[in-house]
């Protein structure tokens, strides 16, 4: 089956859940001069997917015009964001990125694109025998008549799905690794940092132009 047989994509940003350790908004929380959410959304936009907002929490204005979905009633957790990312777009695929995982990258976003196959119902990436992934990940619209099942059940978190024979579960190169971190407090925005340092510093200065 070809590649042209799979649904459109669109990107979600997840901007709801609790922020106790960070002690503010995770969306609104800053990391090399921009919000977590900012960052997030820029990445999105780069690969280039369309960008709507999951979920009630607060975003900085320049975000403010993105579309908001929120969250299903009937379910907790990611899941209620999940559903009502498919539920609003039952057409599409989505790939889905929660606003503290700031280390998100273009590049990631394309590998995991670049995963997908026609039948499958998503692709939650999973790291050596860890738990998979359940966000910077994707839903295939297949997706949600197992994840309406789940939530119907009672079931807030994700990883029953990702149990299920059509999730593709690739592990994602070393280098895109970081993409799949999550910053839930000021000393994870400290080694960020730190590390986007690092980085910048490793690339050395831009050339100039004569």
């Amino acid at each position: 089956m070809g590649r042209e047989e799979l649904a459109r994509c669109v990107g979600g940003l997840l901007v709801g859940g609790e922020s106790r350790r960070m002690g503010e908004p995770k969306a609104l929380a800053r990391l090399g001069g921009r919000s977590l959410a900012e960052r997030v959304a820029a990445a999105l936009a780069e690969v280039p997917l369309e960008v709507s907002l999951l979920g009630a929490g607060p975003v900085p204005p320049t975000l403010a015009g993105l579309a908001r979905l929120p969250d299903v009633a009937e379910a907790s957790g990611p899941m209620a964001a999940v559903l009502a990312a498919l539920r609003a777009r039952p057409e599409a695929a989505w790939l889905l990125v929660a606003c503290d995982q700031a280390l998100v990258s273009a590049a990631a976003c394309r590998w995991l694109l670049a995963a997908r196959k026609a039948g499958a119902l998503g692709v939650l990436p999973r790291f050596s025998s860890g738990p998979a992934e359940p966000m910077l990940a994707i839903y295939e619209p297949a997706a949600r008549a197992p994840l309406e099942l789940l939530a119907a059940r009672g079931e807030r978190s994700l990883q029953p799905f990702a149990r299920l024979p059509g999730v593709l579960a690739p592990e994602p190169p070393s280098e895109l690794a970081a993409a799949w971190t999550s910053l839930d407090s000021p000393s994870d925005l400290e080694r960020a940092a730190q590390r986007l340092e690092r980085a910048r510093r490793s690339s050395g200065p831009t050339p100039s132009r004569r």
